[in-house]
């Protein structure tokens, strides 16, 4: 029992994750979850993400939302885990509990600021953000540092552009990471050849090449605590639908954390068994 509850301790305090997340949002649109969605976050996080209108107009809007009740019940005040949104630093709302953020827009930047405390926590959130009107397009690729996201080849579900180089990078950091692909066509090449000529995608772990996918042959599922790279690269000719993947950093030990007391293994006290001629 004694282990136990030092294991449970060692839990409580490992590292959290919270220097991974929020940063700037430079796509044209995309989907951002908490750490663990729709499981528990993680304790003792202060996440921002930004969105710059960049000369168009900016919106975010919340699919899912549960964090921990506010203090006083359900019309008390978000002092323990809360979102707030910020346009142009002015702030819209805190919210927390089941409230519903809803949808806010922004011709200048808005901000997602999430904050967590050390004790209790719940599923998290889910957001969707666009940026329409933009006067400048940003560059695909960018290093995503985020603990959790989901990433899309330009234009997605559309068509994407023709003569794309794009690299998107995963850093390192202690903790593995997983990157799954749920959806993906690119060009494929002509019957009868075996390698990708046209569109492809690349996927590298620490500077070494897992494999090369294109068609419509969804590349492996990769978990790794090394560097990864994701590369794409379309040619002059012909579009496709493009891909999708999910990316996650998971920290080993923390569903420890969101077992109540209540919960632990009971265990029957350790019972000594008594030897003749033994002095206690």
């Amino acid at each position: 029992m004694l282990n136990l509850l030092v294991l449970i301790v060692l839990q409580l305090n490992a590292p959290s994750l919270g220097q991974l997340c929020g940063g700037t949002l430079t796509g044209s649109g995309g989907e951002v979850t908490s750490h663990g969605f729709p499981n528990y976050y993680l304790h003792n996080q202060d996440c921002t993400w930004v969105i710059e209108a960049r000369g168009g107009h900016a919106s975010v809007t919340f699919l899912d939302f549960e964090l921990e009740q506010p203090a006083g019940g359900a019309f008390g005040t978000c002092r323990y885990d809360y979102v707030e949104i910020l346009s142009s630093g002015e702030s819209l709302g805190i919210y927390c509990g089941n409230m519903d953020p809803g949808s806010a827009s922004s011709d200048d930047m808005l901000e997602v600021r999430f904050v967590s405390d050390a004790t209790f926590n719940a599923k998290g959130f889910r957001f969707t953000y666009k940026v329409q009107g933009a006067i400048e397009e940003p560059s695909c690729g960018g290093v995503l540092n985020d603990t959790s996201g989901v990433v899309t080849s330009p234009g997605y579900p559309d068509e994407y552009d023709n003569f794309l180089d794009c690299t998107w990078t995963l850093p390192a950091t202690g903790v593995p990471v997983t990157v799954t692909f749920t959806d993906f066509q690119t060009e494929t090449s002509f019957t009868g050849l075996t390698t990708c000529l046209y569109d492809w995608v690349d996927i590298y772990e620490d500077g070494t090449q897992l494999g090369r996918w294109c068609g419509t042959e969804k590349p492996d599922d990769v978990t790794s605590t090394n560097p990864l790279r994701i590369r794409f690269r379309s040619d002059g000719s012909v579009g496709e639908r493009g891909f999708r993947f999910v990316y996650e950093y998971r920290q080993l030990v923390e569903e420890a954390t969101t077992v109540p007391p209540s919960k632990l293994p009971e265990t029957e006290p350790t019972q000594i068994p008594h030897t003749e001629g033994t002095t206690v």
